[in-house]
Formats: structure tokens, sequence, C-alpha cells
């Protein structure tokens, strides 16, 4: 007998769907601005080039992410059940015991796949070390955008972050992690669809309605 839970609040659902709206675009725009193909002047006046628009929209989804960062790390304490941090990591001999459970069934050596109404151990740890990568992401990020100011306030707080990396080592750490997060995407995909499919309590479409299933 299916009993349907209410799991994903409102807050979830939509800083999930702005955080992937967000990375879509930055991922777009941050594979131009590495390799930039259209050289167009779209305001021949004020001299504003294609590779200026990208830098630019670059920079508002990057802010939305990092807004979206903060809200998410937030309902890690003011949210639900599910959406607290002590449901995504392996806290407790139940999480701790189906930590290990799930990596034998993701290694075929489970036959049964366990159930998990929020969060399951493994993918909760795959989302903290998704999101210290986000961190450092937007830390390099505003690193190279210090660059542009030798004094104030984001060369003070960023600056050094340059200084440890190196001007080359600094962007390709942040262009490199743009690959990172596309097999994460396609990994993420497969496992939900999967998830929709073999659990059947709805993981995929839950994002959208906030509504799960549990026998």
């Amino acid at each position: 007998m299916w009993k349907r839970v209410y799991v994903w609040e409102p807050v979830v659902r939509v800083q999930h769907w702005l955080h992937v709206i967000a990375m879509v675009i930055l991922a777009i725009t941050g594979l131009y601005i590495a390799n930039p193909f259209i050289g167009l002047t779209i305001d021949q006046e004020a001299g504003f080039h294609t590779t200026d628009w990208m830098r630019y929209t670059h920079f508002v989804a990057s802010w939305i992410l990092g807004l979206g960062y903060l809200v998410r790390f937030y309902w890690f304490f003011a949210g639900n059940r599910y959406a607290r941090w002590a449901d995504w990591l392996p806290v407790g001999e139940k999480r701790w015991n189906g930590l290990w459970k799930q990596i034998r069934y993701y290694f075929f050596l489970e036959k049964e796949r366990p159930r998990w109404t929020g969060v399951n151990p493994v993918s909760g740890i795959t989302y903290l070390i998704l999101g210290l990568l986000l961190f450092l992401t937007g830390v390099t990020g505003i690193a190279m955008y210090a660059e542009s100011y030798s004094h104030g306030f984001w060369q003070v707080a960023f600056g050094w972050v340059n200084t440890v990396f190196g001007n080359q080592a600094l962007r390709l750490v942040h262009h490199g992690l743009l690959y990172a997060y596309i097999i994460f995407l396609l990994i993420h995909l497969y496992m939900m669809l999967l998830g929709d499919f073999e659990e059947e309590n709805a993981p995929m479409t839950a994002i959208f309605s906030g509504w799960k299933y549990e026998r």
C-alpha cells in the first residue's frame, strides 16, 4: 500500500530549478568566454561586444547561483526533516549502514535497491561534494573578477586566491570544474530516471510536485 509523503518544500524546489537554469547559463557563457567565436559589436558607440554581453550574463547568473547556494545552506537547518543536513549525511546507524548497502547496490553486489523517502546517503555525500566544488568555483571566479581592481573590497577579500593558485592555474581550475558539472548532470539525470522506474516513489517527479510515495 503506497502512502503519499510531502518531501520537497517550495524553497527546495525553486532553489533547485534556479540552480539548474543558472548553471546551464554559466556553462554556455563560460564555454564562449573561454573560446569566443562570434565577433559582433552590439553597441558601436559604447564598443559593447558579444564577449562583453556573455561576461555580463555570466556574472549575473553566478550571483543568482550564489544566492541560491546561501538559501539552500540556510534551509539545511530551517527546512523539514528531508531538507535538513542530518537526512543527507550518513549520521546515525541507519544511514551509516544504508550508505554501505547503497554502495554495494551501485556496484551490483546487492540485488535489492534500498528505498529512501528523502535523499539516499550516497547522493547526500555527492551533493555535499558538489556544494564544495561550487564554492571553489565561486571563489576562483570572484578572484578573477578581483583582478580588475588593484584596490578595494574584492581585491582585499579575494586577491590572495590568485596568489595561491597563480593566474593560469586559477583559470584552469575555474574552467575545468565546468566539465565535472557536465558529468555530474548526466549521471544525476540517469540516476533520477532509474529511481523513478525502480523505486517507484517518484524521485524525479517529486522535484516538480514535492510529493513522493512510500510503502
